[in-house]
């Protein structure tokens, strides 16, 4: 069971999850665990932005258009929590806070590059199922030639207005 109290054997709730060889059911649950640590909105931004280097919190801030201060503050304290990220307060007027990641909080940056390697090589894969499974075959090349399953011309929306 993951910290959430969800997991993936348990969420399929069919008797074959349940039949998994135990260290089947094991390796998931390494991999949900893991998962959770990087879950959040702004988790894999932070730790991208600590690993090339940006560590004052304003400067964090600054690089997380849309971020409340106090939604990344939460975020860099759960990073914390988590041992990925150490905090440093230094005494001065004004307080400066800077953020790092720790040796543990380093070893993640690997497995997110394999993950973003992935991307660039099967991206267009998955989009393309995507599409393929939202529109059909027929569908997926009409949406690219601009037209309507039908063979009908789609107009952009401003072209009725005129």
């Amino acid at each position: 069971m993951s910290g959430t109290g969800v997991s993936l054997v348990h969420r399929s709730g069919s008797r074959g999850a349940s039949r998994l060889p135990r260290s089947e059911r094991e390796l998931i649950e390494q991999i949900e665990q893991t998962l959770e640590l990087l879950q959040g909105k702004w988790k894999v931004h932070l730790v991208f932005l600590m690993a090339r280097g940006v560590h004052r919190h304003c400067r964090l801030l600054e690089c997380l258009p849309g971020a409340s201060k106090k939604m990344m503050t939460d975020t860099l304290r759960t990073l914390e929590r988590d041992g990925l990220v150490v905090r440093r307060i230094f005494a001065e007027v004004p307080l400066r806070v800077e953020y790092s990641l720790t040796p543990l909080g380093w070893t993640i940056t690997d497995p997110l590059m394999t993950l973003a390697e992935w991307q660039e090589v099967h991206g267009d894969e998955a989009r393309e199922a995507r599409m393929k499974h939202r529109f059909g075959d027929t569908g997926n090349i009409a949406a690219e030639r601009g037209t309507s399953a039908r063979g009908e011309t789609r107009r952009p929306a401003t072209a009725s207005a005129r």
